[in-house]
């Protein structure tokens, strides 16, 4: 269920900043945007990455690369001297096929946990 809810929050943080632009980073797109302060710099779409350890699966956000493709949008303050900029890497399609699947997903194990607790109560019952 962790994973599910982190799936949607990487999706809708990709949404919400699918479309600041910024200047185009030194680093090329399929490399890391490095951290900065400066609020005109891209937005570094997030993915999600689940592996499986002993006890179940574990869930944890990762940078998406490519991070940035390059858009013409020559009157941005930051574009530079061939009128590019750099936006994230979001693709609506793929974010909202994301979050229909991570709802179902949770919706799932909900319904797993509650088949396991009537299952409980009716072990409980039985024995009294």
């Amino acid at each position: 269920m962790n994973g599910s809810a982190l799936r949607i929050e990487a999706s809708a943080s990709n949404v919400a900043n699918a479309r600041s632009n910024g200047p185009v980073p030194q680093t090329p797109p399929d490399r890391p945007v490095p951290r900065s302060d400066d609020p005109r710099s891209v937005y570094q779409p997030v993915d999600v990455v689940q592996v499986s350890t002993g006890s179940g699966t574990a869930a944890r956000m990762s940078e998406r690369l490519p991070a940035y493709e390059l858009r013409y949008q020559p009157d941005a303050p930051f574009a530079d001297a061939r009128g590019m900029v750099a936006a994230p890497n979001v693709d609506y399609t793929r974010e909202i096929a994301d979050q229909a699947a991570s709802v179902a997903a949770f919706k799932a194990n909900a319904k797993v946990f509650s088949t396991a607790s009537e299952m409980a109560r009716t072990v409980i019952d039985m024995k009294t």
